[in-house]
């Protein structure tokens, strides 16, 4: 079964990557996050858009990368994968949504 290492370690071998499309912060929440996932768990993936990503991703452009994104995700981890992008998220929505997130 897919552990929360195997998931964390593959975002530390992505996330340069993210960051140069400007991804600044990107995370694992949830029930891989609590150590509670079982074999019908989905993967949550937090990341925080910049304004260099909007910048380079203008209009639909943003959703397509996104939706490749998880598409990726998906792929490798072969879950469903829910991505959350708190760039615009009130800090009351975050705490409340990202409780025991575990950034990379």
């Amino acid at each position: 079964m897919l552990t929360k290492d195997e998931i964390l370690d593959y975002l530390k071998e992505i996330k340069p990557k993210l960051q140069e499309d400007g991804i600044i912060k990107l995370g694992l929440f949830g029930s891989f996050a609590k150590d509670s996932a079982d074999i019908a768990s989905d993967v949550d993936i937090t990341i925080e858009t910049s304004k260099d990503f909007v910048n380079k991703f203008k209009g639909f452009n943003g959703f397509i990368y996104l939706d490749d994104l998880r598409s990726d995700f998906m792929h490798k981890f072969k879950r469903q994968v829910d991505i959350c992008d708190t760039a615009s998220m009130s800090l009351q929505k975050q705490q409340n949504l990202l409780t025991g997130v575990i950034y990379v």
